[in-house]
């Protein structure tokens, strides 16, 4: 399942997606957002207690209330469309805390024998950004509030479902302001939303990564 996205977006072009102005300062406007992975902070698109669009920095990875430091780890990373409007964890969040993050690219990983996973990097054929559904939450820890969301999942399309059997649930742009909450929707019609993609995709295999370079005064290591 996906463990990682880029969105290859500057914070001005994600807020344009969004449909918010870059009132906040969050973000200097022409850094470029890139790579995400489990425990990031990730911009993602809600309403907020006025029921405007805002982007909130929330960490990918829901609370695990096992763990006395939830810095040090999540209990989720993903919710599952099949069963999210019925699953305890997920319940809530999904009546009430709906949102939207935008990345140009996400990995699946592939079982292979013995173990290991191979990476692949998943793209629009036309290049263009993706909606990601989300669902989040918020707890008041000892450390301070935590606010953190759930990637939701669909089964895989094709060419995907080659390499693994779940995938990010991708939205049509004409949904998201019904899937944030924008527009009303029975439960029913905003999981039919949450459907393997259909548009058409590309799948290519993730360049190992590069060694950083040695600096010519670093002694080599044997």
């Amino acid at each position: 399942m996906c463990g990682k996205f880029e969105a290859r977006l500057t914070w001005n072009e994600y807020c344009d997606l969004a449909g918010v102005p870059d009132e906040d300062g969050v973000i200097a406007p022409a850094t470029v957002l890139r790579v995400f992975t489990p425990m990031s902070r990730v911009p993602v698109l809600h309403l907020n207690a006025a029921r405007k669009r805002r982007v909130t920095l929330m960490r990918w990875g829901w609370l695990d209330p096992k763990l006395a430091d939830p810095a040090r780890g999540f209990s989720h990373l993903h919710a599952r469309s099949e069963e999210i409007e019925r699953t305890p964890t997920w319940v809530e969040p999904f009546r009430n805390a709906r949102g939207v993050v935008f990345t140009k690219s996400f990995n699946i990983g592939e079982e292979l024998p013995g173990g290991r996973i191979k990476q692949w990097v998943c793209t629009r054929a036309d290049g263009g950004a993706m909606a990601l559904a989300v669902i989040a939450s918020s707890w008041r820890l000892v450390q301070g509030q935590l606010t953190a969301f759930a990637m939701v999942t669909t089964a895989s399309c094709a060419p995907l479902d080659l390499k693994d059997e779940r995938m990010p649930a991708i939205l049509k742009t004409e949904d998201i302001a019904m899937w944030i909450g924008e527009e009303d929707a029975t439960q029913a019609k905003l999981k039919s939303l949450l459907r393997p993609f259909e548009g058409s995709l590309v799948v290519r295999e993730q360049e190992p990564s590069r060694p950083k370079p040695r600096r010519d005064d670093q002694p080599e290591l044997f």
